[in-house]
C-alpha cells in the first residue's frame, strides 16, 4: 500500500484544475459547512482486483494508538471525487476534528460506484467494490486502534446505493449504514441476506428529484435503476433485523425521525426524512453521523477483515 502526504491547499488545486464541480447527479456541497481547515490527510492506494484503488485518509493528530476510534468510511456521488466529499459532508470541519473519528474518503472507479444495481461504468468494467471495501477496512484496521463497535458506512446518491449493498455483503465488518439519498434498489433487496443484524440510518430529502423519495425508477450514470421508497427500504432493513416495534415518529427542525426498537443484537433502524431536502448532502451532516454512531449498542461488535 502506498502512502503519501497531501496538503489541503494541494486538495483544493486539484479540485480546481481537473472540474470538480458537481454534475446534475453528484451530491452537490451546497449545504455543507465553509469552515476552512488544514487537516492532515493522507493519500493511500492498494491494488484489489487487479486494479490500483485509491483514498483520502484522515487520522487525528493526537491519536496515540491506545484509544479505540470511530472508523467511517465515505463514498462519493457519482461524477463526484473523495475530494469533493471532503467539504461537502463537513467531516473535516474545524468542529468535527474534536470528535477523534478516523475518516476515509474512497474514490470510484471513473468516479462511479458499482452498487449491484445499475450499468455504471465501474459495473460495465467488473468492478468489485465490495471486495475494495474489505480490503479498506483491513488494511486500516491492521494499523490503527478502531473501535469495533463503530465501524460507519455513509454514502451519497450513487454512494448510498453502494453503501446499502455493503450492508448486505459486509454486515459482520460493519456495525452501521448511513445511505444519503439512495434507497435499497429493487434487485438488491431482494437477495439481501445480511449475516448478522446491523444499524441503519438513512437519510433522505422528501424533494430530491433525482432520486425520489417515493421510489421507482430514476434516470442515473449508465441509465439508473429502480429503488423502494424511502419508508419501504427502512421497513425492509427493520424487516432483516428482525425488528418488532415501530417507534413514534419525531420531529427537530427540518428532521423528522421514524425508527424501529425491538431489533435483534440491539441495533437500530432509523429513517430521517429531511423536510424539502433535495439530492444533496444534509446541513450538519457529520453531526448526524457522530450521534447516530455513539448510539450504538456496545454488544454489536464489528469482525476484521
Amino acid at each position: 500500500m502506498a502512502r503519501k502526504a497531501i496538503p489541503w491547499l494541494a486538495l483544493i488545486v486539484a479540485c480546481c484544475l481537473t472540474g470538480c464541480a458537481s454534475s446534475a447527479r453528484a451530491v452537490a456541497p451546497k449545504d455543507a459547512s465553509t469552515t476552512a481547515v488544514t487537516p492532515p490527510l493522507e493519500s493511500e492506494s492498494l491494488t484489489s482486483g487487479g486494479h490500483v484503488r485509491t483514498y483520502l485518509l484522515y487520522v487525528p493528530p493526537n491519536d496515540s494508538k491506545k484509544h479505540p476510534l470511530t472508523l467511517v468510511l465515505v463514498y462519493h456521488g457519482a461524477t463526484d471525487t473523495a475530494i469533493n466529499a471532503t467539504t461537502e459532508t463537513n467531516l473535516l470541519s474545524v468542529d468535527e476534528q474534536r470528535h477523534n473519528m478516523i475518516l476515509a474518503f474512497l474514490q470510484g472507479y471513473d468516479d462511479t460506484w458499482n452498487e449491484g444495481a445499475g450499468d455504471t461504468p465501474a459495473h460495465a468494467a467488473g468492478i468489485n467494490d465490495v471486495a475494495f471495501t474489505s480490503a479498506v477496512l483491513g488494511a486500516i484496521e491492521s494499523k490503527y486502534t478502531v473501535d469495533l463497535r463503530r465501524v460507519v458506512a455513509t454514502g451519497a446518491s450513487n454512494g448510498a446505493l453502494l453503501t446499502e449493498l455493503l450492508g448486505c455483503r459486509l454486515a459482520a465488518n460493519l456495525t452501521l449504514i448511513v445511505p444519503v439519498e439512495g434507497q435499497l434498489p429493487v434487485v438488491v433487496s431482494g437477495s439481501c441476506r445480511p449475516s448478522v443484524p446491523i444499524s441503519v440510518y438513512e437519510v433522505h430529502g422528501t424533494a430530491d428529484e433525482d432520486i425520489p423519495y417515493g421510489g421507482g425508477r430514476f434516470y442515473g450514470i449508465g441509465g439508473g435503476t429502480t429503488v423502494l421508497s424511502a419508508p419501504a427500504s427502512v421497513a425492509r432493513w427493520a424487516a432483516l433485523d428482525d425488528c418488532s416495534k415501530r417507534a413514534p415518529t419525531s420531529q427537530s427542525g427540518v428532521y423528522v425521525l421514524t425508527g424501529f426498537t425491538g431489533c435483534r443484537q440491539r441495533v437500530t433502524v432509523t429513517l430521517n426524512s429531511v423536510q424539502g431536502g433535495q439530492h444533496v448532502w444534509p446541513p450538519n451532516f457529520a453531526q448526524l453521523v457522530l450521534n447516530a454512531a455513539t448510539s450504538l449498542p456496545a454488544t454489536r461488535v464489528a469482525v476484521k477483515p
